[in-house]
């Protein structure tokens, strides 16, 4: 049977894309917490736990590995890496850029892997689940660079409903390359519960209710399959966990790329998270007359 986990990075970040991903797998049967421990001791778990900023190692191993034995061989740079993962392809990310705002996110080559990751290790993860029945069918990222992300909010209201439109048109791209209808695990999107109020792909189809609580929210779509999302599911759910750590390093080479660029032309910048905390604060501040001075599109850089 196929199953299939999304999940996202970056929603809450003051920098950088919001990255969302689908891992579907191959698997005799589905049960959650065998799958969960299996995943536990290969190194699978919450991105939260296993990739945080200046710890990418593992998540780095794991993705190559994925991205090996899908496409033949290992992504030898991030833009390879995007060619092969992103939903959308490489061209579309790049042609929506200002001439004068690309280079922040596309001038520094990073050759993989960037963050002490090893490819073996990957495999040899991948080769446990394999012995257990355990195979990846599918991987797809969507991503959103800072502008993409500030038009869609301005579309859809909150970048809330915006991730769950990213969410949405993975479980179709999904679905599309399954043979029938498929089951499929996302993680619990904002505050929300009724989703089909929200809805921007799945707006109009057939839906029923499967279940509707403070945990989950369950549903099925004839031509679909049956779609739930869950609190803590990448904490709980194997293929939510992967795309995780899968998310979470794509967002990560993006913040390198943008870090080496500004390091270029200033070593004395500190390498930004992203995130709000003190360190991308003083990088938001020290690099203010660099950006001018570059010609950095404002709506380009900050949220």
């Amino acid at each position: 049977m196929l199953v299939c986990g999304i999940d996202e990075n970056g929603l809450g970040p003051r920098l950088g894309p919001l990255i969302a991903t689908a891992v579907t797998l191959d698997l005799p049967r589905y049960d959650r917490a065998r799958l969960r421990r299996i995943g536990g001791r290969v190194g699978i778990d919450d991105s939260k736990q296993t990739a945080g900023f200046g710890q990418m190692a593992a998540a780095e191993s794991l993705a190559l590995a994925v991205l090996e034995e899908l496409h033949g061989h290992a992504p030898s740079d991030a833009d390879e890496l995007l060619h092969q993962l992103s939903l959308d392809g490489l061209l579309p990310l790049r042609a929506r850029c200002p001439e004068r705002s690309s280079p922040q996110c596309w001038s520094a080559r990073v050759l993989l892997p960037a963050f002490g990751g090893d490819s073996a290790a990957g495999r040899a993860s991948l080769a446990r689940l394999a012995r257990h029945g355990v195979t990846i069918a599918r991987v797809r990222s969507q991503i959103l660079c800072v502008s993409a992300l500030r038009e869609e909010v301005a579309r859809l209201g909150s970048r809330t409903t915006v991730d769950l439109s990213l969410f949405e048109r993975l479980l179709l791209d999904a679905r599309s390359a399954a043979p029938s209808d498929l089951d499929t695990v996302l993680g619990m999107v904002g505050g929300i519960r009724d989703y089909p109020s929200y809805f921007d792909h799945l707006r109009g189809r057939e839906l029923f209710v499967l279940e509707q609580t403070a945990k989950a929210s369950r549903y099925r779509s004839p031509g679909l399959g049956t779609f739930s999302f869950e609190v803590d599911a990448d904490a709980r759910h194997l293929p939510v966990a992967l795309a995780s750590m899968v998310g979470k390093y794509v967002r990560e080479l993006a913040m390198e790329r943008q870090n080496r660029f500004y390091a270029s032309h200033d070593a004395e910048l500190p390498r930004a998270s992203g995130y709000h905390d003190p360190v991308t604060r003083r990088f938001v501040d020290r690099s203010r007359p660099l950006r001018k001075r570059l010609g950095i599109v404002d709506s380009c850089f900050e949220r």
